[in-house]
């Protein structure tokens, strides 16, 4: 396993990091080699897809500490590689200050190399915002005094290692659009003028990193934040999440500036479309397989087989005794793991920023509707 920083040095500034929620997911990501291209540096442990995973929605009901203890248990065995990778871990608002030791403590322990804190404020805990949601407008910032605190929490518990504490700036995402054109126009403006205060302060009480996130379509204020930041700091790394202006070149993000391009959700919702079409039929052949099931139900219901497949392993479900669970959770298994390398694959490959393999996903807002249901009491 390598470190963030590393990574970084030996691609000459500039990596890409892919989700993961589970082992299998993690393992497609290390053992794939990029065939003609180069493969995925890292991995990405992202607060929606984990979330999915546990099926639970991503409004930080269960805090980043929590997470992080979970994710222990699919990565820790996975490292020893002919290709190590690093990972970054999404840490959503950073938790209760009190976690903050404790949370860093495990990343560090379990060999993640990033974590990435989000500058929204959080009144109390289930009360998180999607990023990409529309309703993110209804979610204010933190006060940026407050969250250089935060900040200077994380660095101060991550003193002798290699954990590098990256802030992540939500001023595009939680500015509300405007009707009249000129207000729009001063509105866009005077975002961009707060992110690149924000990054400043950030920088100026110690985070290492700076991600820029965005849920325009358009790569437009991104690209803009990227080249006014590189005027006055050639060396913080800067992080990007292309999930909404996948169609942007992924050079035209490098040459702006970006050190760091994470594709945030892509195996889950690869996972997710490979596995439908085999619980239809499954359940076309066996109506009465989840009768008795409540939340497997639940999840076939939402769509979110993601979850399934965890509640079938989980519980030990899938013994040999009930036939037609058995071959439903064997083909759902390796359709799941058929439709991630394909995604990994068509993703490796491509110029582009994440948009090459959405043919073989569903679509980010069907991830999101279905993440907004319920079905575990994590």
């Amino acid at each position: 396993m390598i470190s963030v920083r590393s990574a970084l040095r030996k691609s000459s500034g500039a990596i890409r990091l892919l989700e993961a929620h589970d082992r299998p997911s993690t393992k497609v990501i290390r053992d794939s080699n990029g065939g003609q291209k180069e493969g995925f540096e890292g991995i990405w442990i992202s607060g929606l897809t984990q979330t999915t995973y546990l099926g639970i929605p991503d409004t930080e009901i269960v805090s980043p500490l929590y997470r992080a203890i979970l994710q222990a248990t699919n990565i820790k065995t996975l490292w020893p590689s002919d290709r190590p990778i690093c990972a970054a871990f999404d840490a959503d608002s950073g938790g209760s200050i009190s976690d903050i030791p404790a949370l860093v403590a495990v990343l560090v322990t379990i060999g993640i190399s990033m974590a990435v804190i989000e500058d929204k404020e959080l009144k109390a805990p289930g009360k998180k915002v999607n990023s990409l949601l529309t309703a993110n407008g209804s979610q204010s910032q933190a006060d940026p005094a407050d969250f250089c605190k935060t900040i200077q929490t994380f660095k101060e518990s991550a003193q002798c290692s290699d954990l590098m504490i990256t802030a992540r700036i939500e001023s595009f995402n939680v500015r509300i659009m405007k009707d009249d054109p000129i207000e729009e126009a001063a509105s866009i403006k005077a975002s961009l003028e707060d992110a690149l205060s924000r990054a400043e302060m950030y920088t100026k009480a110690g985070a290492d990193a700076i991600m820029i996130h965005s849920k325009s379509s358009s790569p437009t204020e991104v690209l803009d934040f990227l080249k006014r930041f590189r005027e006055r700091d050639q060396v913080t790394p800067l992080v990007v999440v292309p999930t909404t202006y996948s169609t942007t070149p992924r050079k035209s993000l490098i040459d702006a500036g970006a050190n760091v391009i994470i594709y945030a959700n892509h195996l889950m919702r690869a996972k997710i479309h490979a596995i439908e079409e085999v619980v239809k039929w499954g359940i076309h052949r066996a109506p009465d397989m989840f009768v008795d099931d409540k939340e497997a139900a639940a999840c076939v219901e939402a769509k979110n087989y993601g979850c399934l497949l965890r509640i079938l392993l989980d519980r030990d479900r899938v013994d040999g005794k009930n036939w037609e669970l058995e071959h439903l959770f064997q083909q759902a298994q390796h359709q799941a793991t058929m439709g991630m390398r394909t995604a990994v694959m068509m993703l490796e490959e491509g110029t582009q920023s994440g948009c090459e393999a959405d043919m073989f996903m569903i679509g980010v807002e069907e991830l999101l509707k279905i993440n907004a249901t319920r079905i575990s009491i994590a």
